[in-house]
């Protein structure tokens, strides 16, 4: 059950922004070289260019999921995105060390981390693409500090001054709800926003935010960040 209307008195909801197109781009053009990789498993030949067609899979792959992180403010706490993190980090160590080393000869051991890595990097992108939960936000003077001890139950709080980025979040099983600030041009707004999709609504216990405790805020021109 989603948060209900009324328990959110001051508050609106708006779709999550994001636009995951160009990310879908850069995975298609990832997957290409990747494929090279495959035949250069299947078929002897071309030694030379088995590592610099690692590093350059290595490279879209990276921008690829750099793009995907950049959609979502609280990406970096959902543990599917964790993990395909940490697969493609240790997938660009053992390239770094095959060329510092000079061990070519263990290519393929930096092909099996690198192709590995590409289930698990759809999974992750595939699993921020489907977190379309509305997203609640109200106008916020940076003035002002945010009474998270009075509106805010469980919560990991980082700031409660108004900030360009994420100020507080909760782990909800292996959901996060994350509290950050934006901007819409001379507005500054206050957002809180459930990394899920909508079927996977909480009820408003488990989100842990006292929504009419929020003091009513006007709309800043300031830009404190």
């Amino acid at each position: 059950m989603g948060v209900e209307e009324h328990q959110r008195t001051g508050w609106d909801s708006v779709p999550p922004k994001g636009d995951f197109t160009a990310t879908l781009f850069l995975f298609a053009w990832a997957l290409l070289p990747v494929g090279f990789m495959g035949m250069m498993l299947l078929f002897p030949r071309f030694e030379s260019l088995r590592l610099p067609l690692l590093g350059l899979s290595e490279a879209l792959l990276l921008l690829t999921f750099a793009s995907g992180l950049s959609q979502r403010k609280g990406s970096k706490y959902d543990p599917k995105v964790r993990l395909a993190g940490v697969i493609l980090g240790v997938s660009v160590m053992i390239l770094a060390i095959l060329y510092l080393a000079e061990l070519p000869q263990w290519w393929w051991l930096g092909y099996a981390f690198c192709i590995g890595s590409v289930p698990y990097l759809f999974i992750a992108l595939n699993g921020l693409a489907a977190c379309d939960h509305e997203v609640y936000q109200r106008p916020w003077d940076a003035k002002d500090l945010v009474p998270v001890e009075r509106c805010l139950s469980g919560w990991n709080v980082i700031s409660a001054r108004w900030k360009s980025g994420i100020m507080a979040s909760k782990t909800i099983g292996a959901r996060t709800v994350i509290m950050f600030g934006s901007r819409d041009e001379d507005e500054l707004l206050l957002n809180i926003e459930l990394l899920a999709p909508k079927s996977e609504g909480l009820s408003e216990e488990d989100w842990g935010v006292q929504w009419d405790d929020f003091p009513v805020a006007l709309p800043s021109k300031d830009a404190e960040e």
